[in-house]
Formats: structure tokens, C-alpha cells, sequence
């Protein structure tokens, strides 16, 4: 069978990742960026991690006074809700990860070098593997001279990019099915944070009642029902698996109130908590 060939931006993505990791010695040490109480204009700042690699020449960070001079093979790792103001006093190559729930974005410019920009978003159904790294890889940068541990986790940060970059190509989405299922998939990863339409639409950089349509449209249930029936479900395994008081099992779902909690199990499946449980004991 011919070889699946990848679109000519997603190639140009895997040939670059590629280059970095079949050549780890010429990568080195990893800054990280912080979250400042107040940034001035020009900051750099997204909801979600964000990794820059210096491909050529050197970056500055302006926020951090000892980042002055990012240079060829280093990474600056930008942990969610951080913020950077990027430096360019000279040219430079740079690679940007975004790390959002649901996909990957990647960026490259070279500024000075007339080389044109370039994007692309991928999705990826790998959720855990990429968390633990990135939550890891967060929980480090209070430790920022652990050099030995952070800078292998950085490595294999960008060995999963490239896995992720060179997939086949999943047939192609509609941008509402893509945003849709993406929403619904981070939900089922964090359940048990408070909710709610705006938090959530904001979070996907949409309107509540852009949120609510995609719930319609693409779906069988509103986004409160969703949410509803997601953290009921996982109530239920909870419930199954451990003797946790009820409290505790509501508060792991998401709910504040057990009694409301226990009023909704009770309506979803007819029993209460307390009573579910005892059927697996």
C-alpha cells in the first residue's frame, strides 16, 4: 500500500521535532516561566502550558531578569496561567508548543530570516501520559536546578509531540464536532473542579451560549445534564470501589452539598448512595 503522506505543514512539524529528538545533545537547560502579579503589555499568556524551544540564535524573557539570553537548544516551559514577554534583539528560530485539553497547537517562527510563519492544531486522544508529564514538569519549576531530572522530562515532553505529529490523519471534522468533543472530554478529565457554563466556555475561549449549541447540536443531552451524568458515573465507580462516607464521595464529584448530592443519585438510579454501596459489599 503507498505510504500515507502527511499535509505539508504537519511534515514540516515532524521533520522538526524529529531533528530535536534524535539529537538530544544539543538540547539543554529548561527556564521556566512564572506568574507574575502584574505584566506589562506584550506578555505572552494562555490558559494552558506552553513549551519554547530555541532552535537558532537566543530569546529573553523579559518578566525574568536571569532569562535575558535564551539561547540555541534551550526551552522555556510555561506553566498554565503563566506568563512570558518574549525578547527578540537579534533573529531567531522558535518552536512553541501549546498544550490545550484535547489538542496540541504548534507554532514556528524565524524572525529576521523572511521565512514565513507557521501553525497547526492537532487533536490527540492520549490525555494521561501528557498530563503527568506536563503536571510534573510544573510541580519542577520550583526547583528549576534539577536539571538532570527536568531536562530527560522535557525530552520525552517533545518525544510524545512528535508521536502525536506523525499520525495518519484522522478523517476530518467539523470545527463544532472537534470543539464538542474536546469539551466533552475534559470534562470527563476534571469532573470534579467546580463548573460551570461561563467557567467552562471561557476556559474553550467561546461565548455560554456558543457552549449550549454544541451541546444541542452535536450531542443528546444539554451541558448541565452532561456534567450531571458524568460526575454520577463516576460517583457510582467510586462508590463501588471504595468506603468513603458519602460527604467524601460527593465532595470527589464535584459537589459541595451532599445531601443534593444524594439527592441526584437518588433520581439517576433510584437508590441512594448508601444504598447502592451496599449491593457490592
Amino acid at each position: 500500500m503507498p505510504e500515507t503522506r502527511l499535509p505539508a505543514d504537519r511534515q514540516f512539524f515532524a521533520d522538526l521535532l524529529s531533528g530535536l529528538v534524535l539529537n538530544p545533545q544539543q538540547l539543554g537547560r529548561v527556564w521556566f516561566a512564572h506568574s507574575p502579579a502584574q505584566a506589562p503589555a506584550g506578555r505572552f499568556h494562555t490558559e494552558w502550558p506552553r513549551l519554547d524551544v530555541v532552535l537558532r540564535g537566543a530569546c529573553g524573557n523579559q518578566l525574568i531578569a536571569e532569562q535575558k539570553a535564551i539561547r540555541q537548544g534551550e526551552m522555556l516551559f510555561v506553566p498554565a496561567r503563566a506568563a512570558s514577554v518574549p525578547v527578540f534583539d537579534a533573529p531567531v528560530m522558535l518552536l512553541s508548543i501549546v498544550f490545550a485539553p484535547s489538542w496540541l497547537g504548534l507554532a514556528f517562527q524565524a524572525t529576521g530570516s523572511g521565512q514565513p510563519q507557521r501553525n497547526v492544531e492537532l487533536p490527540h486522544p492520549e490525555r494521561g501520559e501528557c498530563a503527568a508529564m506536563l503536571t510534573a514538569l510544573t510541580h519542577l519549576s520550583a526547583s528549576p536546578q534539577d536539571q538532570d531530572i527536568i531536562q530527560p522530562l522535557a525530552l520525552s515532553l517533545l518525544h510524545w509531540c512528535r508521536k502525536v505529529v506523525s499520525l495518519s490523519p484522522l478523517p476530518r471534522m467539523s470545527r463544532g464536532e472537534f470543539l464538542y468533543q474536546s469539551i466533552c472530554r475534559w470534562l470527563q478529565d476534571n469532573y470534579a473542579e467546580p463548573l460551570s457554563r461561563e467557567s467552562v466556555a471561557a476556559l474553550f475561549t467561546i461565548s455560554p451560549n456558543h457552549l449550549s449549541r454544541l451541546f444541542s447540536q452535536q450531542g443528546t443531552m444539554s451541558f448541565v445534564d452532561y456534567v450531571r451524568w458524568v460526575r454520577m458515573g463516576k460517583a457510582r465507580t467510586i462508590l463501588q470501589k471504595y468506603h468513603l462516607p458519602v460527604g467524601e464521595v460527593a465532595k470527589r464529584c464535584g459537589y459541595d452539598d451532599s445531601d443534593y448530592f444524594s439527592r441526584l443519585f437518588r433520581r439517576q438510579f433510584g437508590l441512594t448512595p448508601g444504598e447502592y454501596r451496599a449491593r457490592f459489599q
